[in-house]
C-alpha cells in the first residue's frame, strides 16, 4: 500500500478529530460572579456544562457557534451565554436571562483544569457536609470580619465614583452579607446567582417564609438582636427612606446607651446607596437615624 494511499485512508476515516474541539474557560460575569464552564463544538454544534464556583451549581449547556464566529450556550434554565472566542484563549460576551434580557458581560479566560478537578469541586465531603448546617452564620475572626467588610465598602465607593451602573452598586450590602454569613438568601436564582439589591432583599425577607420580623427597633427587641448577632445570627435591619430601602446588619459586640432614644443600641454595617461617604462597616444606630421609629429587624426562623 502506498503512503499516499495510506494517508488519504487516515483522513477519509478521521473526520471527527478535525472538526471537533474542546474548550474550559474560568471567570467571571459582570465581575463578580465566578463560573467555569467546559465544552465541545462539534459540526457548529455545542455541547457541555457551567459550574457557578461559590454556590457549586452545574447546569447543562447546549448551543450552536454561528457563521460569524458567536458561540451561543444555553443553560437548561434558559440563561444563555453569548460571545466569540479569541485565540482559543479567551470567551467574552453578553449574558442573557431566561427573558432574554442582557445581564450584564462575562469574560472568561482558559483553563487547564480536568474534568475530575471539575468533579472534585462539586464533591461534598463530610467535613463540608456538616459544616453546611452552619449556613447564616458569622464566618470568621473579628479581624477578618473588618477586613471583608472594609474591602467591600472600598468597592462601594469606588462603584459609585466611576459611574459604575447604579443596579449593581446597590448590590454591595447583599454581597457581603452572603460571604460573611455563606447564605445564598440574597442571590437572585432566577438571574444565575447575580446579587439582590437592598430593595430586592427586602422584598425577599418579608415574602419568605424562612423570615420572620422580630419586632420594630425597641428595648427588647433591639436587646433580643444584639443576643442573636452575639451568636454569629444573622440579624438584619431595615428602614424606608424615599422609596428605597436602606438595609445593614448587626455587628457582634455591646449595645451602647443612647440618651436620644432612651435604650441601649447596637452598631450596624450598612452601605448607603445614596451616600456611600456616610456608609460604615461598624456604627451605632442611633448616629445612623434620627429615632427607632419605622425600623424593622428581622431574623432567620
Amino acid at each position: 500500500m502506498s503512503k499516499k494511499f495510506l494517508l488519504s485512508t487516515l483522513f477519509l476515516t478521521i473526520p471527527f478529530f478535525l472538526f471537533a474541539q474542546e474548550y474550559a474557560f474560568e471567570g467571571l460575569i459582570n465581575t463578580e460572579l465566578k463560573v467555569r464552564v467546559r465544552f465541545d463544538i462539534t459540526d457548529n454544534k455545542a455541547e457541555g456544562y457551567c459550574i457557578y464556583i461559590s454556590s457549586k451549581e452545574k447546569l447543562p449547556l447546549t448551543g450552536e457557534q454561528k457563521e460569524d464566529g458567536t458561540v451561543i450556550l444555553k443553560q437548561s434554565n434558559g440563561e444563555r451565554f453569548e460571545g466569540k472566542i479569541i485565540a482559543s484563549y479567551m470567551y467574552k460576551g453578553e449574558y442573557f436571562n431566561a427573558e432574554g434580557v442582557d445581564q450584564g458581560t462575562f469574560l472568561f479566560s482558559k483553563t487547564d483544569v480536568s474534568v475530575k478537578e471539575d468533579d472534585a469541586l462539586l464533591t461534598v465531603s463530610d467535613s463540608t457536609a456538616h459544616s453546611s448546617v452552619q449556613t447564616d452564620r458569622l464566618h470568621g475572626t473579628e479581624t477578618e470580619v473588618n477586613d471583608i467588610l472594609r474591602n467591600h465598602l472600598a468597592e462601594f465607593k469606588r462603584c459609585y465614583t466611576q459611574n459604575i451602573d447604579p443596579l449593581k452598586c446597590r448590590q454591595a450590602s447583599a454581597m457581603a452579607i452572603c460571604e460573611l454569613f455563606q447564605t445564598n438568601d440574597f442571590k437572585d436564582p432566577y438571574v444565575g446567582g447575580s446579587y439582590l439589591t437592598m430593595s430586592e432583599s427586602y422584598d425577599h425577607i418579608t415574602a419568605s417564609s424562612d423570615w420572620k420580623m422580630l419586632g420594630e427597633a425597641s428595648s427588647a427587641t433591639l436587646k433580643d438582636a444584639q443576643e442573636r448577632a452575639n451568636e454569629g445570627e444573622l440579624v438584619i435591619v431595615s428602614y424606608p427612606f424615599k422609596g428605597f430601602i436602606q438595609l445593614g446588619f448587626i455587628r457582634k459586640g455591646e449595645a451602647k446607651m443612647s440618651s436620644k432614644w432612651n435604650m441601649n443600641v447596637p452598631s450596624i454595617a450598612i452601605f448607603f446607596y445614596n451616600d456611600p461617604e456616610k456608609s460604615s462597616i461598624d456604627k451605632q444606630m442611633n448616629f445612623i437615624w434620627r429615632s427607632p421609629e419605622n425600623i424593622e429587624v428581622w431574623v432567620k426562623k
